[in-house]
Formats: C-alpha cells, sequence, structure tokens
C-alpha cells in the first residue's frame, strides 16, 4: 500500500553532529535552506524483521598500492556507520548496522578470499572494493549469492553492466577519458606518451583517452599523435626499466617536435611514487608536462618525500577525480573526517563511501528487512529522494554515477610545503583553472 509521510528535516547536532542523507525531493536546484518540509509517497515496508546487528561490510587497501585512499575511505565507512547507528537510536530503531572491513591490499585474489570471509559473517551489501580488478574478481560471486558491491571508485567500463549485483558511486571511464583527453589538448599538448598500469582499470582508461584524443586530432588538422607508450604489469614494483624507455621516446619526441608539445600520460596506482623515484633521474622527463587520473589523485606518497614533492609539482602532474555535488551538508562533513585523519582534506571518494552507508541503511530502513535483492533494487528511489555530502546521486542504466564533472589538483608548494590542491576542473564539458 502506499502511504504519504510528511518528514521535516533540520540539520542538528544530535548525537552525531550532522544529519546525513537527507530523504527529500530532488529540487531542480540545491535547497538554499536546512529546514525542508515535504510530503512525499512511499511504499511501506512488506516486511519488517529487523532488529539487533545488521553486518555490513567494507572491502578496502589498507594496505598496498590504493593504501592512502583505503585507509581514508575506512574512516569515511566507520564514521557513516556511527552517524547512522546514532539516528537509528534517536528514532527509537530496534537495529544497528554492525561494520565488517578487511583489507584487501588491491589484489584480486585475496579481495575473493575477503569477500568470501564477509559472507560467512552474513553480510548482504559491501561497500568496495576500490579497485576494478578487484571488483571483477568478485563480481560473480556477488551476482550468483545476490550480495550488492557498491564501489566508491571503481571506473572500468567492462564493469558496466546492467541489472548485475554491481553498484558504483563514481563515475566510469567513458567520462574520464573524454576529460583527461581534452585537458591534455588544452593544455597545449600534442604528442602524447603513455605508461600505464596493464590491468582491466588501466587498459581501460587508456584506450577511452586515446579515442578521444585521436578524434580532437583529426579533427583540428594539427600534427599531433599518441605514442604506442609503456605498459606494466600491475604487481611491479622497481621501475627502471620502464621509466628508462619512458626517458628516450621522451627524449626523441622533444627533439622532434619541442618539449611544449610533448606530454605524458601515466595512468597509475601509488606505485606512481616508484616511477617517479626512477624519473627525477632523466632531466627531459621534468621538462614535459604530465598528466596523471584518479589513480593518483591527492596520493599521500607523492609529499611524503620532498624529493618526490618537488619533481611532481615541477612537471605540473594534474589528476582528475569525480567532482562532488554541491550539499548543504558537505563542509560540516569535510571539517569532521579532517579531524580524523589528521588535518588532510578528504578525496572524493570517502564522500562517496560516506554516502554509499547512509543511501543502504535508508533503503534496509525502508525496505524492512535485511536482504541483497530488495536492497539493490530499491536503493535507486532511494537515491531519488536522498542528498548527500556528495550531492545528488544519480545512476544510470548500468548502476553508475552519472557525471561528466570532474576536479583536477595538482601538488603545489606553499608556505615552504608541498600539498595537494584542486586547482580546476573540467566542467560542462570545458577546462575550468580556479
Amino acid at each position: 500500500m502506499k502511504i504519504s509521510i510528511t518528514i521535516i528535516l533540520i540539520v542538528i547536532a544530535l548525537l552525531i553532529g550532522v544529519v546525513a542523507g537527507y530523504a527529500v525531493p530532488r529540487p531542480t536546484a540545491p535547497a538554499a535552506t536546512v529546514t525542508i518540509t515535504q510530503t512525499v509517497t512511499t511504499t511501506a515496508p512488506t516486511a519488517v524483521g529487523l532488529s539487533g546487528d545488521v553486518p555490513i561490510g567494507a572491502l578496502l587497501p589498507l594496505t598496498g598500492a590504493l593504501a592512502t585512499y583505503g585507509k581514508m575511505c575506512q574512516e569515511a565507512f566507520m564514521m557513516a556507520v556511527e552517524d547512522v547507528n546514532s539516528w537509528l537510536a534517536a528514532m527509537g530503531k530496534p537495529w544497528r548496522l554492525k561494520p565488517f572491513v578487511e583489507d584487501t591490499a588491491v589484489d584480486p585474489k585475496l579481495a575473493v578470499d575477503k569477500f568470501m570471509t564477509l559472507i560467512g559473517r552474513g553480510v548482504k551489501v559491501v561497500v568496495g572494493p576500490m579497485a576494478s580488478s578487484e571488483v571483477k574478481a568478485i563480481r560473480d560471486y556477488a551476482n550468483e549469492r545476490k550480495v550488492v558491491i557498491i564501489s566508491q571508485s571503481s571506473t572500468s567500463m567492462e564493469l558496466a553492466l546492467p541489472n548485475d549485483f554491481v553498484l558504483r558511486f563514481t563515475a566510469p571511464d567513458k567520462y574520464q577519458g573524454v576529460a583527461i583527453a581534452h585537458i591534455l589538448w588544452e593544455r597545449g599538448v600534442r604528442y602524447v606518451i603513455p605508461i600505464w598500469r596493464g590491468d582491466t582499470w588501466g587498459d581501460g582508461l587508456l584506450n577511452y583517452t586515446k579515442a578521444e584524443f585521436v578524434k580532437i586530432c583529426r579533427a583540428s588538422g594539427e600534427p599531433c599523435g599518441f605514442d604506442d607508450g609503456i605498459r606494466y604489469a600491475p604487481e611491479a614494483k622497481e621501475f627502471s626499466v620502464e621509466v628508462s624507455r619512458l626517458a628516450s621516446i621522451t627524449r626523441d619526441y622533444i627533439a622532434r617536435y619541442g618539449r611544449e608539445k610533448v606530454g605524458i600520460l601515466a595512468i597509475s596506482f601509488e606505485e606512481i611514487a616508484s616511477i617517479f623515484t626512477e624519473a627525477v633521474n632523466y632531466p627531459e622527463l621534468s621538462q614535459v608536462k604530465w598528466q596523471g587520473s584518479d589513480g593518483t589523485y591527492g596520493s599521500g606518497k607523492l609529499v611524503e618525500d620532498p624529493r618526490l614533492a618537488e619533481f611532481t609539482a615541477r612537471i605540473e602532474f594534474w589528476n582528475t577525480m569525480t567532482a562532488t555535488g554541491e550539499s548543504p551538508i558537505k563542509e560540516s562533513f569535510r571539517r569532521r573526517l579532517m579531524n580524523r585523519i589528521g588535518g588532510v582534506d578528504p578525496i572524493p571518494y570517502a564522500y562517496f563511501t560516506y554516502d554509499i552507508v547512509w543511501a543502504v541503511a535508508l533503503t534496509i530502513n525502508n525496505v524492512g528487512s535485511y536482504d541483497g535483492e530488495a536492497i539493490r533494487f530499491n536503493i535507486i528511489p532511494i537515491l531519488n529522494n536522498f542528498i548527500g555530502v556528495s550531492g545528488y546521486i544519480t545512476l544510470d542504466e548500468n548502476g553508475d554515477r552519472a557525471s561528466t564533472d570532474y576536479v583536477i589538483a595538482a601538488v603545489v608548494e606553499e608556505g615552504g610545503k608541498y600539498l595537494w590542491k584542486d586547482i580546476g576542473g573540467y566542467i560542462g564539458g570545458k577546462l575550468v583553472i580556479y
């Protein structure tokens, strides 16, 4: 049956410091007030069996090539669980989320093992994994067991499939590839030399970027090109051979076309620090512009070592990441999470992680039972009436965030210290520099 309920939402402290997960109809523009009164038509739960602990899992890279991101997302995950449970207590609900976090170390095989561990604990919703290779490894198991996987950072187009149990709160690489190609072109790069991580994510993002760059190149009528580049194994730890080759190719391009027209595209995770450790030894590699992606956006490893930080700033290493939207609770979340992670500005993936937990909790509460299939196919209506810390969330036909806007970050020197800073964005199909 249908029931009408009036929801009055006020941003107040309660026990949680912030009310996240507004359940309000989506206006044509963000609300200007923090007090919203609205009548909402919803479906009454058909089963009311929620009580006690309801498990929710997280597969995160607390070690390995995405550890900086994983640890930040772990804090956002735990903060969201705490906030949801405080909200449930304030509402007089008899159930609470019980979190389980497993470290995958960006290892697809380990991700499968840890996924099975979570299933053994009764988990039917998993936040993560972060890498597309990990999501790919567990996807079939998730579909068979009807366990919902919601990744905050997987972007490979190979995983963009309708009606499966994989959802993603970040935009897929068909959009990021377009953005990176246009950013490179606007930066004056006419000859691209790629070095990339040879996995599901790296191969896919490279192909989408190359296709769009070639398209721009042909339409321009200018001399330009995209080199075959260097593909490396995801498990690689040392890059002396690869970087030596990269330097040789770059030297040749500079000699033929001039350094202003040459750019290096690095599609990498945090092994970028090992790549840069070798790159600092080749003068030609600091004479051209570098472009990164969401895999290296905000990497802590590039600012921990002063030599790497100086090199990263000197080469103008720009990195793209799906942009968060506007939200009346965004800044409050940002300040709270920064207090938990040592004052570092959170990356967008942390915002997405927090919103995933809230969207899941609201869906569970609405359907009235802890069932993977019910959560998977009822979360979309919840998102249609939800604004989180990352703004409004619209998923496309494949269950991926439908967004074409990207923020751009680079390492800059301020007050004698190197730090990551958002310097612009690719917004509405145009490069914007702050």
